[in-house]
């Protein structure tokens, strides 16, 4: 008979193999044990960490409690009072439900359990030592539930020397905290670290105090507040006005069902919300909180927790998208409150226009509005704007210096008719360096970016075009040598080269012929204007429709603007801060820089120290 070679392991070396899947690192610990305490109906969350966690945790709650008798089956494998049978998985509404948690931790540090009822005189305490029990008792003690953990991976070197700095541990828990705070703003987190205070909130319940309690008082100011339902799904939080910018993701939190998951679908949706409002080396501050039904969601995909599976990702995408997309586009938000307290006065109205000389349709209208695009194929209604100079017209900076001169020409010979007052309430005072515009408006001095700020108009007047972007044919046919790998990708993207303007096939090895291009354009520029767009997908790895036809917008519009060192006279100024007005966010440029900077009378008398 042959040897047997299969065997059951004992208990402590399965502890202590979950534990690798579970408890990673310190702030895996303090995960656990918060989320077991927010079960518990706890009011107030205190944490305690020393050295990063690596030698000392302690998390302390108000909550429910345990009897003697759930103490002692806590800390067993699979012992949780959260579902019963696998149909529960189907529709869980707690945050721990595995029952791995505690005897997974226990099995990797010394640790104590401390908890009492409060129906019960005395506490029950649970020591155990590397997954052997080593002492419960009666204990004198309040109501609530403390666990403390010491000395963690100490019979498990091979994963102790993979922990980060001490520091480095501390800011992961820190950030486990923080987030966890902000998923339930009813309770009062603490958290202690080296014996010094680093985080308390005050558990008032709305989220805007919770925020200012991490983040300080003078973020909420900068917060745009995000309400919106559709099909059963509510998303509710904050977003941050394109001002405040973050260098990483740490500042974004999503909550699904009160819990705190990683999604990579949620971060896209909302980067794509700020398509054209940030730099590429920046992140938007967030806290959203979606509610979605039960049965629509796997939260037991992964050990930790950290992320779940959503029946529906594309619909939670285009509904994330469309909630952020539109707060931050609102009448109400875009024009006065995407900059630090900075809104462009009001327009003042145009009358007696003349007629038949230029065209003042400057939008397709739909029942008394003009209608507008946004990415990922949404519409939204504004008011009416005011009529552009040059919106018609191609463009190209060339075009709007010949408008606005034949608009002069046209106001010299018919003087008497035209009595209409500047689109906005910025009355142009010159030039810096023909790069920067100064302007004086009636709460302070505005420096523009020229430059920037053209873009700004051209992007938002090309990305309100909806389908195909406007073509010129050509008399004759273009022929362009590229690498193979260049021409697999024009074929790979042959549908989207034709959505931005380029009608392209391939009559060669290596040779596409051009047959259309976009009006906007010079013929001269198509070439690098392709090899651009080909480098933009490499560089963007497989990048979706839409986000190469915004990649290629900043680039047509950036092409196409007003350079530095460009002079203006002081009517194509005021035309430009005119037609700046009329674009959805007129204070950043579409790569997102600022383009426009203001100086309030205080602003200034600071500098001259008056004050």
């Amino acid at each position: 008979m042959s040897e047997q070679i299969i065997h059951i392991l004992d208990e402590n070396t399965a502890n202590k193999i979950a534990a690798g899947e579970v408890v990673e690192r310190p702030a895996a610990v303090v995960k656990e044990l918060i989320e077991n305490a927010i079960d518990a109906d706890s009011k107030n969350i205190e944490v305690e960490i020393v050295d990063g966690g690596i030698q000392y945790i302690r998390v302390t709650d108000d909550g429910r409690g345990m009897s003697y008798n759930d103490a002692e089956l806590s800390v067993k494998r699979h012992a949780t009072s959260k579902i019963r049978s696998a149909e529960d998985l189907a529709a869980i509404e707690s945050l721990g439900f595995r029952g791995e948690a505690l005897p997974s931790i226990a099995a990797v540090s010394k640790f104590t359990l401390t908890t009492r009822l409060q129906a019960d005189a005395l506490a029950t305490y649970v020591e155990i030592n590397g997954g052997v029990l080593a002492d419960i008792r009666e204990a004198g003690a309040g109501c609530g539930t403390t666990i403390t953990v010491a000395e963690l991976f100490y019979n498990t070197p091979a994963r102790r020397k993979f922990l980060k700095t001490p520091s480095a541990e501390s800011g992961h828990i820190n950030d486990i905290v923080t987030k966890l705070a902000m998923s339930h703003p009813q309770i009062a987190f603490r958290m202690i670290s080296n014996s010094r205070l680093v985080l308390s909130t005050g558990g008032s319940g709305r989220l805007a105090d919770a925020i200012a309690d991490i983040y300080g008082h003078k973020v909420v100011p900068e917060l745009l507040p995000v309400e919106y339902s559709n099909e059963g799904i509510t998303l509710t939080g904050y977003i941050a006005k394109p001002v405040l910018l973050k260098s990483s993701r740490q500042w974004q939190t999503f909550i699904v069902n009160n819990r705190v998951v990683n999604s990579r679908m949620l971060a896209k949706s909302l980067d794509n919300a700020y398509f054209s409002l940030l730099p590429k080396n920046g992140y938007p501050l967030a806290v959203l909180h979606l509610q979605i039904p039960l049965d629509t969601i796997d939260v037991n995909v992964h050990p930790q927790k950290k992320e779940v599976k959503f029946s529906d990702e594309q619909k939670l995408y285009r509904l994330v998208y469309k909630a952020v997309s539109s707060t931050l586009t609102s009448p109400s938000e875009a024009h006065h409150t995407l900059t630090e307290g900075m809104p462009l006065p009001k327009p003042a109205p145009v009358i007696n226009q003349p007629s038949g000389n230029y065209n003042s349709s400057y939008n397709q209208k739909d029942n008394g509005k003009s209608v507008y695009s946004l990415p990922g194929n949404f519409t939204a209604d504004s008011e009416p704007r005011m009529p552009s100079l040059w919106r018609e017209e191609p463009i190209s900076f060339a075009n709007v210096r010949q408008t606005i001169l034949q608009e002069e020409q046209l106001a010299a010979c018919s003087t008497d008719t035209i009595t209409a007052e500047p689109a906005c309430e910025l009355y142009p005072l010159g030039q810096i360096h023909a790069c920067y515009i100064v302007a004086q408006g009636q709460d302070g001095l505005y420096i523009i970016d020229q430059h920037a700020a053209h873009e700004r108009i051209l992007y938002d007047r090309m990305s309100r075009s909806k389908g195909r972007i406007p073509v010129q044919q050509l008399l004759v046919a273009q022929y362009f040598e590229f690498a193979p790998d260049d021409c697999n990708s024009i074929l790979e993207h042959q549908a989207t080269f034709d959505n931005l303007g380029f009608t392209l096939d391939q009559v060669g090895p290596g040779t596409m012929r051009l047959t259309e291009m976009p009006a906007d354009i010079p013929l001269a520029d198509a070439e690098a204007v392709l090899r651009q767009i080909l480098k933009l997908i490499d560089d963007m790895h497989s990048p979706s429709p839409q986000e190469l036809r915004h990649a290629y917008l900043q680039m047509a519009a950036c092409r196409s603007a007003i350079k530095a060192g460009e002079p203006l006279n002081m009517r194509q100024i005021q035309a430009l801060l005119n037609e700046l007005y009329t674009t959805e966010l007129p204070y950043t440029c579409p790569h997102g820089r600022p383009t426009i900077v203001r100086f309030d009378a205080d602003d200034l008398a600071k500098m001259f120290k008056r004050t």
